[in-house]
Formats: C-alpha cells, structure tokens, sequence
C-alpha cells in the first residue's frame, strides 16, 4: 500500500522504517511545515515532500497515514485525513487537550474509517504474553499492575514536551499515556486515579509524575514515570494470587521472569524482545485496514488516556490548556 508520513521528526524515522519491511509497500508522500525538514526525510525514504498535508491530499490520495506531528496539530491534521477518506494511525497522545481528542473520536465513529493511537507499547511480546495469562486465569486473581517509565533526560525539561500548550503536559503526557493504556490494555479500564505531579518550578508542564490507579476490577495500579530521575528504570508487572509477572526493558530481553509460590523463578521465553513493537505496530496496522481483528489502540481508548490524563492535571490544579 501507499503510506503517507505526516510530521518528519524522530519517531517518523521509526515509522518509516517499518513502512521499509514490507517490500508491497512503499512511502509515497511526507509533509511538514519545515519544508526543509520534508525536503531531507523524503530524499532520504524516496518519497515527495510537501509543506502540508493539505498540500499532500490535493495532489495525491495516499491508502493511510502516519501522523508524527505534536499534539496540538493532531485535530486538524486527522481530521483532514479522515476527511478525505485517508485511514490513519496517529501517534501518542491522541490529542493534547480533551476536547480534541472526543473531536477526533466522534468524526472516526462518523466515517468508519480505521483510525487508531500509536500506542506501541502494546505490542511488546510481554504485554501480550501478560495479558493471555491473565485472561486464561493462570496469574490468579490479580490485585497490582506497577510500571515505570523513568530516566535522567533533563533536555526533554526546556523541550516542546513540555510546552503545554503544544503537548498538552509533559511527562505524564508523553511517558504516562504510555503506562495508562498499557494497563487498560492488559488489565482492563481504569476506574479511578489518584495523581502526585511535580514540576521544576519553570512554569512549564510535569518532568515526573506518580500515580495510583484503581481498575474497573480492583487492580491497583502504581504508575511512576520521570524525565528527572538519576536512576533509569523501564519495566512492568503484575501481581496476582497464584503468579506474578516481570519484564524489564533493560535486561528482560525476550523474556518475562514468572514468580509462582514454592517455584524458583521461571524464564517464559518470548517470540521477540520489546524492540519488536514498532514493526508488530505497523503490521498489526496493515492487518486492520484488511479487515482483521486487531489490538490497536482506538480512538475511544485513546480518548479514554486523555481523560485520565486531565483527571490527574486537574488534582494538581491545573485546567488551563488541557479541556
């Protein structure tokens, strides 16, 4: 198929990337407003570069989309590719303020077309792996999910993540709404939150942020994610009456350590590690515009994230530039 990239910084390339694996597609159109930003990304992936996607759909029709572009251009770069008849999948989150993101999941719901959130993390084989164990019954009842997404990136602190107003946040925003949905994905919806944010005294958005779910089912949920924290740390569990989970994105590699009472921990090996969940993303992404089942994030679960999100920024007494 035909892909179109909106939006040429970092995790564009990534995209791109996947797009590269499958030798019956190819990346047919890119655009951003730096010109010379498209100008290099299309050179380099053998695409045509536009300023806008405007531009992008008044001259070509491209079989999806990509959208890589920040936050608070995510309403009106989606709305004009659903508008033009464009699937799209559109990374994290789906919007930086709540009202954009229930915009953009009434007007899929009104076109049917495929639309989905970048929510990568899902297709970690360990995600997966944690959410069959638990739906088949062998974790027991389970009772914790906990997570984190920390580590020392003070530049990300004066960068556009955040900048509310483009993000929507910060840290929470962008490592958290990873966390949210993951345990919505393995665990089921969240019910309720209770969030402790901090800032650097800067005037900008969160650079840490600590969370404690409560799921639909009961699961508590401890969440912790930091772009100010000396000690790296990247991994998730989950705890339940007969077995607990483990997988660690540093040393884990194709594997999930389960702990089962009287039992030494046991490896379960994985068909991959978590550096596999761009691909297993965009493969599951061409899958669902064939009509098959599939476990992307939609845009209701993506509005869900969002909401979430603005529950927290809300006990930290913040409703300026987030509904």
């Amino acid at each position: 198929m035909n892909v179109a990239i909106i939006g040429c910084g970092g995790i564009a390339r990534a995209h791109a990337e996947c797009v590269r694996e499958f030798e019956e597609d190819r990346l047919l159109a890119v655009a951003d407003i730096d010109r010379k930003a498209a100008e290099r990304f299309a050179a380099q992936w053998g695409a045509k570069p536009f300023p806008t996607v405007e531009n992008l759909l008044a001259e070509t029709l491209p079989d999806a989309a990509i959208v890589c572009t920040p936050p608070n251009t995510h309403r009106e770069v989606v709305s004009a590719l659903l508008s033009a008849g464009v699937p799209v999948l559109c990374e994290k989150p789906l919007a930086h303020i709540v009202r954009d993101a229930e915009a953009l999941a009434d007007l899929a719901g009104e076109t049917g077309l495929p639309a989905y959130v970048a929510y990568c993390h899902r297709f970690n084989p360990a995600a997966r792996l944690m959410r069959d164990y638990v739906g088949q019954g062998r974790t027991g009842r389970v009772h914790t999910f906990r997570n984190a997404f920390i580590g020392f990136a003070p530049h990300l602190t004066t960068a556009w993540r955040t900048e509310p107003d483009i993000s929507g946040g910060g840290c929470l925003m962008d490592n958290g709404s990873h966390s949210i949905d993951l345990q919505q994905f393995i665990l089921g919806p969240i019910a309720d939150v209770y969030a402790s944010l901090h800032f650097d005294g800067q005037g900008r958005g969160d650079v840490a942020a600590d969370l404690l779910t409560v799921s639909e089912s009961g699961v508590a949920g401890l969440i912790s994610v930091s772009y100010v924290s000396p000690k790296p740390e990247a991994r998730f569990e989950i705890i339940g009456s007969e077995m607990a989970l483990e997988y660690d994105y540093a040393t884990s590699g194709a594997t999930v350590t389960a702990y089962r009472p009287g039992h030494d921990p046991e490896r379960l090996q994985l068909p991959a590690g978590c550096d596999v969940r761009f691909i297993e993303q965009y493969r599951a992404f061409r899958e669902a515009l064939q009509g098959r089942p599939t476990d992307l994030a939609t845009f209701e679960e993506g509005l869900r994230v969002s909401r979430i999100i603005d529950r927290c920024q809300r006990q930290a007494g913040i409703t300026g530039g987030i509904s």
